[in-house]
Formats: structure tokens, C-alpha cells, sequence
């Protein structure tokens, strides 16, 4: 509006000066020529003037144009200089203070998107976003996962094309009909999966009604609780067995304590087997369960494995010479140091000649080494018992498993003896490689990392 003004001032004073002017001129002998120039010169005048300041008028404008096409186009970094005094100035400046608070809130609103999407990508739960036709509009890494589709192939289909799981897409057309909460379970056979799957009726922002499908992947947690039954079932089994051997021993104890000594004595003799064998599942259960605590990690201090190889096979000399087997060990030269748990290794060491001596028949012979191998130390202990069948193999080191159940029983084994072994090799970062043939024999290696604190010792 003060442009304005300005123009209309200019060109009032204009008209004036032209009109005084061509008056005096009237009266001279050359009226008409300079009649003709001040017309021209007014003329030029009113154009230039008025060309100054339209242009002072519409760049500004143009200016503006420029920006707004640049801020529908996402650049938000453009600014206009402000002139002070006019309404193009002002306009300028709230143009400006806009640019600011759209960059600024573009900004938050990127900030809280990239923290979503950060969450959402790398959720455990597979999500499925569908609308009113049941086609996917939404979905995240997780799905690629579990139902090993891409999600270009899941998105804009619906679930039983795109995914091809019935279950799942039964589920979703019964929350869809009935409007309510489905929450069920299912199960994938190739690769087999286990999944508890929770579908939901949504509404969106804009009233339109949605599902939306959480899945979770529970194959592990089936396998613990599967575990865990297992495992109670076969403590109980296992303690079972000798409590009930106790119960029978101790019953016939009282009835011929006084009437037959010799059977009393042998009586006592079983009922201080069986005893011994419960003890021994009792102390392995409380071991294993310390070792399967993540918070008993393994000690770090230096262990002589020779020295704890020697008492180990002391201990087990005589057992060995009852059962006629041959028990003998070797400890090689500059055998490097080891780190770690000395009651641990010592636990290791001790489950792995017994469990030697356990399936090697009389006659047999057992060897334990220490050695070397590749700069590390490396225990072997050898045994020409009943071997193992390759099935087997895999199933060793499982809790209660046994090889061969009568000779197990027969000898006192709880069959936790080799769980212990892979526990106790875990915690100390040692790797356990098993060489074994049917009928023939076996061999158990633990290879033990390098104590960067020691330097091969030499033992010999």
C-alpha cells in the first residue's frame, strides 16, 4: 500500500510540472516544438519512473514465487531478504519465519520417524498391516524371516497368496467377521516353526477399519519348555530308581538285622551303592545347574592340567585295576599354559576317564594324554571300550542320555557325566572333537585356547 501511494504522489507532481510548463510555453513563438519535447520527456519520465518501481514491487514478488515452489518441493533452506518499511518486507519475513518452523517441525518429525522405524525394523515380532480387503499394506524385516518371503512379494496381496499359511489367514477373516481379538498358535514344517500369532480389528485416523497381525517366533521357548519337562521327568526317574532301591534294602535290613547278619551285611553294602549313586546325580545336578548360570562364570587363574591330570587318574587307579582295564597317561613336552576354573577343569577331566572306565569292558585299556597341538593344549583321553554308532554321536553330551542303559545302570552312571563336560569346555571357551568307532573304541578331545599370560612350560 505505500508503493502505492508513492506512485500515484509521483505521478500527481508529474502532471502538475507538465501543465505549468506547457503554459509558459503557449506564449512563446516555439509552442509547438517544445510542446512535443516536454510531452516526449514526460513521457520517458513517467515510463522510467514508473518501471522503477513496479520493479521494485514485483521482484520481491518473484522472489516469493521462487520460494514457495521450492518449499512445495521440500527445500526449506531458502531465505528472502527482508526489507524494512513496506508490506513486501513483512510478507518477506513471515515467508522466512514459516521456512523456520516447517524446517524445524520436518525435522522433529523425521527424528521421531527414524526412532520408530529403528524400532520397528528390528523387532523380534513379524507385523502385518492389512486393510478393509484384506491386502498388506504394512509389514517389517521380520516377516522376510519367518515365513522366508521378500516384502515386495507381500505387499499390496493378501495373506493366503503372498505368505500361503490357511491358518494364518483363517485367523484374520475370523477377527475381520467377528471383530474381536483372535490369538492362537501354529506350526510351519518346512523349515519347522513354531508361532503364536495375535490379530487385531484396528480403526486408522481416518475411520477406516484395519488388522493388524503381531506374530512371534516361539520355536525356542516350545524347545526349553519341552527341555524342562524332560528334564524333570528324567530327574524324577532318576532319583526314583535308588530311592526306591533304598526303600527295599532298608526293609529287608530291618527284618534279618537280628536274624541274619551275613544278608544284613550285604544289604548294607547295596544300600551304600545305591546312596553313592544318589549322591552322585545330586552333586552332578547342583554342578550342572551352577554351570548353566550365567552368572558363575569360569575363574581365569593359570591351571598345571598335568597336575590335574595325574590326580585324576591316581583317584581312578584302583577302580580301573578292579575292573581289570589298564589305566596309564602321558604329558608331553612344552605343553603351553592354560587359564581358567582348577575345580571346573579338574570336574572335566575326572567325568571323561570315568566315563571311560564306565564302557570299556575288562581286558580293556585307557590312555590319557596332554599334548600340543598347533601352539595350543590339547587333552585326549582314549579308550578301547564299546565305541559309539555315528547316530549316536550327536546325542552324547544330552543330559540323562545314555549309550548303553544296562551297563550304565549296572556300573552307577547318572548320564549327566558328559553334559557336564560340554558345560564346563563352553564356559572355558575349549572345543570337544569325538573320535569313535562301533565295537572298537573312542576318543575325546578338548582343545583348551592359549593363555596369553603363560609360555609353554616344559614338563618333561
Amino acid at each position: 500500500m505505500r508503493i502505492g501511494r508513492k506512485l500515484v504522489v509521483s505521478h500527481t507532481l508529474l502532471a502538475v510540472l507538465t501543465f505549468a510548463v506547457t503554459s509558459i510555453v503557449l506564449r512563446s513563438s516555439l509552442a509547438y516544438y517544445l510542446i512535443a519535447v516536454v510531452a516526449i520527456g514526460a513521457s520517458l519520465l513517467v515510463i522510467g519512473t514508473s518501471y522503477m518501481l513496479s520493479n521494485s514491487f514485483t521482484t520481491p514478488l518473484k522472489r516469493m514465487i521462487v520460494m514457495a515452489e521450492r518449499m512445495a518441493n521440500d527445500d526449506l533452506e531458502q531465505r528472502l531478504p527482508v526489507r524494512e518499511g513496506d508490506e513486501i518486507g513483512e510478507l518477506s519475513k513471515s515467508l522466512n519465519e514459516l521456512a523456520e518452523k516447517l524446517k524445524a517441525r520436518i525435522d522433529e518429525l523425521s527424528t521421531e520417524k527414524a526412532k520408530s522405524d529403528l524400532i520397528f525394523n528390528n523387532m523380534a515380532e513379524g507385523i502385518l498391516l492389512l486393510n478393509q480387503n484384506g491386502e498388506v499394506v504394512l509389514t517389517n524385516p521380520s516377516i522376510e524371516g519367518i515365513f522366508s518371503v521378500a516384502t515386495a512379494d507381500v505387499i499390496g496381496n493378501q495373506v493366503v497368496h503372498s505368505i500361503k499359511n490357511y491358518d494364518l489367514d483363517h485367523a484374520i477373516q475370523e477377527s475381520a467377521v467377528n471383530k474381536r481379538e483372535v490369538i492362537d498358535e501354529l506350526a510351519l514344517q518346512s523349515p519347522f516353526k513354531q508361532l503364536r500369532i495375535r490379530v487385531m480389528p484396528i480403526t486408522n485416523s481416518l475411520g477406516e477399519d484395519q488388522t493388524l497381525v503381531v506374530i512371534r517366533d516361539i520355536t525356542q521357548q516350545k524347545q526349553v519348555e519341552r527341555l524342562r519337562k524332560d528334564f524333570v521327568a528324567n530327574v524324577s526317574h532318576e532319583l526314583k530308581t535308588p530311592l526306591t532301591g533304598l526303600k527295599l534294602l532298608s526293609d529287608n535290613l530291618l527284618r534279618s538285622i537280628d536274624t541274619d547278619p551275613a544278608s544284613s551285611k550285604v544289604f548294607i553294602m547295596r544300600l551304600d551303592k545305591e546312596l553313592s549313586t544318589l549322591i552322585s546325580l545330586v552333586r552332578e545336578l547342583i554342578d550342572l545347574s551352577k554351570l548353566e548360570n550365567p552368572q558363575e562364570t569360569a575363574e581365569r587363574i593359570p591351571v598345571d592340567l598335568e597336575e590335574v591330570v595325574v590326580e585324576v587318574c591316581a583317584s581312578f587307579s584302583q577302580l580301573a585295576a578292579s575292573s581289570n582295564l589298564k589305566l596309564d597317561w602321558d604329558i608331553a613336552n612344552e605343553v603351553p599354559g592354560i587359564a581358567g576354573d582348577r575345580e571346573q577343569i579338574f570336574t572335566l577331566v575326572r567325568n571323561l576317564v570315568d566315563n571311560a572306565i564306565r564302557y570299556t569292558p575288562a581286558g580293556g585299556k585307557i590312555n590319557v594324554r596332554v599334548e600340543s597341538v598347533a601352539g595350543l593344549a590339547r587333552l585326549a583321553v582314549i579308550d578301547s571300550g564299546i565305541g559309539l554308532a555315528k547316530r549316536e554321536i550327536p546325542r552324547i553330551f544330552e543330559r540323562f542320555y545314555r549309550v548303553d542303559k544296562a551297563r550304565s545302570r549296572e556300573t552307577g552312571g547318572t548320564g549327566l557325566g558328559l553334559s557336564l563336560v560340554k558345560h564346563i569346555a563352553e564356559n572355558h571357551g575349549a572345543i570337544i572333537d569325538v573320535e569313535t568307532s562301533l565295537g572298537i573304541g573312542s576318543t575325546f578331545y578338548v582343545t583348551f585356547p592359549a593363555n596369553p599370560n603363560e609360555t609353554p612350560r616344559d614338563i618333561g
